[in-house]
């Protein structure tokens, strides 16, 4: 068995955007903003409660003290740097 060709990236991304673009105009517009709006709103409207709001302190306060300990860490004098950025050269032609 053969398996197929592959087809070009920009083909293929091509293709998905108009798929999604003719599946977005098949439906009607009005009703199709309407479940989007109704769906929205269900999200929404729903409360954790007093459960959520506690979990969201607690990972609040997690996430604070993680970057208190990050900001004062003191690099000592010297240390190479972790990341130096070298542009690369373009290349010409395309390779296939």
């Amino acid at each position: 068995m053969d398996p197929s060709p592959a087809i070009p990236r920009r083909r293929f991304v091509k293709l998905l955007a108009a798929s999604a673009a003719s599946l977005a105009m098949s439906q009607d517009p009005a009703r199709a903003a309407t479940a989007s709006t109704q769906r929205h709103r269900a999200v929404t409207s729903t409360s954790g409660g007093a459960a959520l709001e506690k979990e969201l302190k607690s990972e609040r306060k997690s996430v604070a003290d993680m970057l208190k300990v990050v900001r004062g860490y003191k690099l000592p004098a010297g240390s190479p740097p972790a990341l130096i950025f070298r542009p690369m050269k373009a290349r010409r032609g395309r390779t296939s």
